[in-house]
């Protein structure tokens, strides 16, 4: 017998799979974010700079006068031009913008060839006007006139590749204009009270957030350590690895280590980040991965690249 009587639903239905919120927003967000950490990443080492210095020139002493982010203070930078010969012993006025960490508009009123600090390195500047642009992986521009020198003081895998693209673009946007010597010397990072700073951070700080998701999302999140594969051929490993971060375990027990045996435990630790990288992917391809643990990965894939822009 048929009745009018319509079914019921019952209580217990199958929930529909909960469709991500916003997924059209997720890259300009991600962009806003990547490139806000580009400009703390700048402002940070303009700060570690600007503290160097402060803590006294390692060579000699001209006035420093730091002017700050360069859109927020383009009336002052014109201004400096007309005060070149305002000090005896020379003048400095440094800036950074959003392409370079740190740009220095030196007067050495001496007759000859003299050296300044600028922060990560000494550097003999021609006597007259000129100006020096650092640009990230450890790459600076010596400008005076129509004479130009571009050097790489770095020690990075891949370092050597970014400064001969870059001496290849200034070529041809300069020429082939005549040559300035461009001497200089690299202060070291593991004496430095400042310069240690950013690879403290570049270490330390991912590892922490690895770690909190590896423990919130499980193993598979150790994919994340992709970073520090990247990590290894963009920046110089030997610091960021071992001199720097564990330089001070070294001191404490009164060992000094050689420049083989830091290649050796950078590499090994290189290869440590390397298997947890793939034990991620492993599990990755074993489980099914949510659309934020996916993020999360590529975030941390990303954030060497722009660390070192």
């Amino acid at each position: 017998m048929k009745t009018d009587t319509p079914e019921t639903g019952s209580l217990y239905q199958e929930k529909k799979p909960r469709q991500t919120r916003f997924p059209r927003t997720f890259i300009p967000s991600l962009l806003i974010v990547l490139f806000f950490i580009h400009f703390l990443n700048l402002f940070l080492q303009w700060t570690v700079i600007r503290q160097e210095l402060a803590l006294g020139p390692a060579f000699r002493a001209p006035e420093y006068t730091f002017i700050g982010f360069s859109l927020l203070n383009q009336e002052k930078i014109v201004a400096v031009q007309l005060l070149r010969n305002a000090a005896p012993s020379g003048r400095i006025f440094g800036f950074f913008d959003l392409l370079h960490p740190a740009i220095f508009m030196v007067w050495n009123n001496n007759q000859e060839e003299s050296f300044v600090d600028l922060g990560t390195v000494v550097m003999a500047v021609p006597p007259g006007s000129s100006r020096v642009s650092f640009f990230p992986g450890s790459v600076f521009l010596l400008q005076q006139g129509k004479k130009i020198a571009v050097k790489y003081f770095g020690d990075a895998i891949v370092g050597r590749a970014w400064y001969d693209f870059l001496v290849e673009k200034v070529q041809k946007r300069k020429g082939n204009e005549a040559q300035i010597p461009g001497s200089f010397v690299v202060k070291s990072l593991e004496t430095s009270r400042y310069l240690k700073i950013p690879y403290l951070i570049y270490f330390f700080l991912p590892l922490l957030l690895i770690c909190a998701t590896i423990i919130h999302f499980g193993p598979v999140m150790l994919a994340a350590f992709l970073y520090y594969v990247e990590m290894f051929f963009l920046f110089d490993y030997q610091n960021l690895f071992v001199t720097v971060p564990f330089g001070w375990i070294f001191k404490f027990v009164n060992f000094e280590i050689s420049e083989a045996s830091t290649r050796f435990f950078a590499a090994a630790l290189a290869i440590v980040f390397v298997a947890c990288a793939i034990l991620g992917l492993w599990y990755w391809k074993k489980r099914k991965i949510s659309v934020w643990q996916k993020r999360i990965v590529l975030f941390f894939v990303l954030l060497p690249l722009v660390l070192y822009f």
